[in-house]
C-alpha cells in the first residue's frame, strides 16, 4: 500500500470576469479571513487576494479586481453556508 505523505490542497474552481479559474487554498483563505472577523468589504478582499497569492495561485495585475470581486463573492456564499450550518 502507498504512503501519502503530504496532503495535496484542494482546488475549486470559480467565475472571475469572463473566464472561470482554479484557486488552491480557497477555503483556507475564507476560514482565516472570517476569524479575523474583518467588517470592511474592500479590507475583507485584499485580505482574500493577499492570502491566495501567498498559497501559491498566481493572478496578474489586470485581473485583480476581477479576482477581489469575485473571491467576495464566493466569501459571502461561505459565510451563508457556514450560518445555516450553525442553526
Amino acid at each position: 500500500m502507498a504512503r501519502q505523505c503530504c496532503v495535496k490542497p484542494i482546488a475549486k474552481i470559480i467565475k472571475v470576469g469572463n473566464f472561470e479559474a482554479g484557486i488552491t487554498g480557497l477555503e483556507v483563505a475564507f476560514e482565516n479571513v472570517y476569524i479575523l472577523g474583518i467588517k470592511n468589504e474592500e479590507k475583507i478582499k485584499e485580505e482574500l487576494l493577499r492570502l491566495i497569492k501567498e498559497f501559491g495561485n498566481y493572478i496578474s495585475r489586470g485581473t485583480e479586481n476581477d479576482y477581489k470581486d469575485a473571491l467576495y463573492r464566493e466569501y459571502q456564499k461561505y459565510i451563508a453556508k457556514k450560518q445555516t450550518n450553525r442553526k
